[in-house]
């Protein structure tokens, strides 16, 4: 069985003490049965990692003292996935955040576009980061998504593209997306909404620098294109 992993703000050199926060607490000692002297890992969403077991103490807040034997840090993973996505609706954002939290993205943009059913705005707060973390935890990765502020696929397009990626609008009509990307360290995707960009957005796209590329015949909810494109690059 893995050992247990848990958040934490800061992680400090080896023999200092860490604090795990309230929730993270709770969950070690509840739901985990864990108690003094349990070895645990601790992650900071940034890279790092501590081999680490539980300790005695708990603060007034109720955060729990944990041990650190040994620190790690690992890179991101290669090559950097951006994504920018239109909103889905309902529990199918929460497959979309799964998909990109245990898949490595670097950083997820909602965006607004011309046939977009729910806005940009709602991809954002405490929930939304919580699932991106225990994605992280679950995937036992090391880097936590961030979610970027709401863009416009236009002008995300001509940011990720002055910023060196390669840019996809994922679209049937293009060739297959390992075929485009393929060398590039750094890959900016785009995924429409359910009624897809709009010719003139597509265009728009296009002239902005971005290439089309296509996941196959089929046309994909937005989580699952998500899913499928990104563990396509990652497989690869």
């Amino acid at each position: 069985m893995a050992t247990p992993r848990f958040l934490v703000d800061r992680i400090p050199a080896g023999g200092e003490s860490a604090w795990l926060p309230r929730e993270e607490a709770r969950h070690a000692l509840g739901s985990r049965r864990l108690g003094a002297g349990d070895p645990i890992e601790l992650v900071d969403g940034r890279g790092g990692l501590a081999l680490a077991h539980v300790g005695n103490d708990r603060d007034q807040e109720g955060n729990l003292a944990a041990q650190v034997n040994e620190v790690l840090h690992a890179p991101r993973p290669q090559p950097a996935i951006h994504v920018a996505a239109a909103v889905p609706k309902g529990d199918r954002l929460s497959s979309l955040l799964d998909a990109a939290g245990e898949l490595g993205v670097e950083s997820l943009t909602p965006l607004d576009c011309e046939r977009s059913v729910v806005p940009a705005d709602r991809l954002g707060g405490e929930r939304p980061a919580r699932i991106l973390v225990e994605a992280m935890k679950q995937s036992r990765g090391l880097w936590c998504t961030e979610i970027r502020p709401p863009s416009d696929p236009v002008a995300f397009t001509r940011h990720a593209n002055a910023a060196g990626r390669r840019v996809v609008l994922l679209d049937p009509a293009g060739p297959p997306l390992l075929r485009t990307v393929q060398n590039a360290a750094s890959i900016a995707l785009l995924v429409g909404p359910e009624g897809g960009f709009s010719e003139s957005e597509i265009a728009q796209i296009t002239d902005a620098g971005a290439a089309k590329a296509t996941l196959g015949p089929g046309i994909l909810r937005i989580e699952l294109a998500v899913a499928v494109a990104c563990g396509a690059i990652r497989a690869a």
